[in-house]
């Protein structure tokens, strides 16, 4: 974290800049930085102060960084220099508690001037600066930070050809230049060190002093700052995320592709207005544009809405929030509305990592490597989550072993025995079969290097590729220790991991049946053992994909296939009325 002052830039920049006096802090953020020193720092701060946030950041990366910014100092005292790759989602944040922000330290600081400018007051023969208190959820004011900043118009719909609004339409002072700049110019570099060189022991001193004291003393002060008051909030709904089916191997298009929103207790938009749902990204993403999912039609306080995506992308490889915005009903809205007020119903998918997890996964992270994108199938070229592959190879265990089975041929003995290879391929892994002694010395590789590389089931418990079973039940225990999760959430995950057990034992005898069967010869192959063994390997293959029949339900239940189904009822997002904010 480096800190100036106002002199020391207006000296660097003698032509452009007008900040308020050489009484403004300047205080540059490295990417280091954590939010906590940030919070101290501006505590201790009682002039104006310029916070210039660089293009990635600890500090200030999540919209809870703003709220705590909030609690420790005025918002009008306060102005952010946003870069225009963040601009979206930070600014955004910035404005919803009241500070005011700009692309660049000139419009920041002419913004922090023409605040100053409009709060002095005459008293006496001294002018006498009055801070203007910010509302907690202020309008954006006019001048450099909408007016000028492009990027922000465009992420929020406000085009530049668009009619002003009322409060852009309001009167604005001008904003003096030449008597600051010349005071500026007039400071020493001497004094411009000692003021430099004060700061930092002040900095040193107080992190040594009141660091300890608030990380551990004051366990309620940093709750506090961590947190924006809680208050009540009404589960209205949730929204679902499911797949249409349209699978692409090599993709993973088709892959919760489909959105389903069920809402209830629903308020009534005023006149004019509508309710419109809006799939937001991950909190701190500033890239991804928000999909707008429609318009919700509310009939005696109930609203439904399905969405597939027009390309089948996976939209929760992107996205894990959702708003219900009042809007105005025509023309369709681009974006989500910039003020908050607006905003009547929101959900999100916890991202919260963890506690005593190494990984420092979260409920959201756990829930995207079983159903949209897992980082080992990434690196070795899979698309997907895990659950998708375990599926897609569990049944070609039981296409495999069904086909050596019922081929009786000429050639039948060298057709058992290849696919009792393919088989054992799919069960152990690529990676894992050639050095696992199930294989007979020489066995050609039968199957797909990629798709085949990782094995239903452990070969030994050392190795650093995951299977299938295996990694998935890791990611349902962590999923069910995650925080944030609901009691349906942990409910459903523990069902499953039990049907993982059953099928991972009978993955096992099928493994033990193809082992068996691939060291026989041709004359073997012919013999009533060999016919009972694949008989035995289709039965048990059978079970563990389709699973077995429940008399309750008149359907399968406990199979890779019913985990498959069962597993997609994770990725849901519960609606509720937002918090309020301070």
């Amino acid at each position: 974290m480096k800190i100036d002052t106002a002199s020391h830039l207006t000296d660097q920049q003698p032509t452009t800049l007008a900040l308020p006096g050489d009484e403004c802090k300047v205080i540059q953020i490295e990417p280091e930085d954590s939010i906590e020193m940030v919070l101290m720092t501006l505590r201790l701060q009682s002039e104006p102060v310029i916070l210039v946030l660089p293009e990635q950041s600890q500090a200030f990366s999540d919209p809870a960084h703003f709220v705590q910014a909030h609690q420790v100092c005025a918002p009008e005292k306060v102005s952010f220099v946003i870069p225009r790759n963040r601009m979206g989602a930070l600014a955004r944040y910035a404005h919803q508690e009241g500070f005011f922000f700009a692309s660049s330290l000139e419009k920041a600081a002419q913004s922090l001037h023409s605040r100053e400018e409009g709060s002095e007051e005459t008293s006496g023969e001294s002018n006498v600066v009055a801070p203007s208190v910010a509302p907690t959820r202020a309008p954006l004011l006019p001048g450099p930070d909408m007016q000028e900043d492009q990027e922000a118009q465009t992420f929020y719909g406000q085009e530049e050809e668009a009619a002003p609004t009322a409060w852009m339409t309001q009167p604005v002072s001008p904003l003096p230049q030449q008597p600051p700049l010349a005071h500026a110019r007039k400071q020493p570099a001497k004094r411009r060190i000692t003021l430099i060189a004060t700061a930092a022991a002040l900095l040193v001193i107080a992190g040594a002093v009141l660091l300890p004291a608030l990380f551990s003393a004051q366990p309620g002060l940093m709750a506090a700052m961590n947190s924006a008051p809680a208050t009540a909030v009404t589960t209205v709904g949730q929204i679902a995320f499911t797949s249409s089916g349209q699978l692409d191997p090599s993709s993973s298009k088709g892959l919760n592709d489909t959105i389903t929103v069920n809402l209830h207790d629903l308020s009534t938009p005023a006149a004019g207005q509508s309710f419109y749902g809006w799939l937001m990204p991950d909190q701190g993403d500033d890239t991804t544009t928000p999909l707008l999912l429609g318009k919700l039609t509310v009939i005696q306080g109930k609203a439904q809405l399905t969405y597939v995506h027009p390309d089948h992308e996976d939209l929760l490889a992107t996205y894990s929030g959702f708003e219900v915005a009042e809007q105005p009903s025509n023309p369709l809205p681009k974006t989500p509305p910039f003020d908050t007020q607006a905003l009547r119903y929101e959900g999100f998918i916890p991202n919260i990592p963890t506690p005593g997890d190494e990984q420092q996964y979260s409920l959201l992270d756990h829930m995207r490597h079983l159903l949209a994108k897992d980082p080992t199938l990434q690196e070795i070229g899979l698309q997907g989550g895990l659950d998708i592959w375990l599926y897609r190879n569990s049944e070609k265990i039981l296409e495999w072993s069904g086909a050596a089975r019922d081929d009786s041929g000429p050639g039948a003995a060298d057709s058992i025995h290849r696919q009792m290879i393919r088989v054992l391929e799919y069960l152990d892994g690529v990676a894992y079969v050639y050095n696992s002694g199930d294989l007979p010395s020489g066995s050609p590789l039968l199957v797909d290097p990629t798709v085949g590389r990782i094995g239903l089931l452990e070969v030994n418990q050392t190795q650093l590729l995951k299977a299938y079973l295996t990694h998935v039940d890791v990611h349902l225990q962590g999923l069910i220790d995650a925080p944030g999760h609901t009691q349906a959430q942990q409910q459903l995950a523990a069902r499953i991991d039990q049907a993982l057990k059953l099928d991972t034992s009978l993955f096992q005898k099928v493994r033990q049946d193809a082992v068996k069967l691939v060291r026989m010869n041709a004359a073997q192959l012919k013999s009533n053992e060999a016919s009972s063994l694949l008989n035995d390997m289709v039965t048990k293959a059978t079970s563990a994909y389709t699973g077995q029949f429940d008399p309750t339900t008149g359907g399968n239940i406990d199979g890779i296939v019913w985990i498959h189904n069962e597993l997609q009822g994770i990725a849901t997002i519960t609606v509720t009325t937002p918090k309020a904010s301070n």
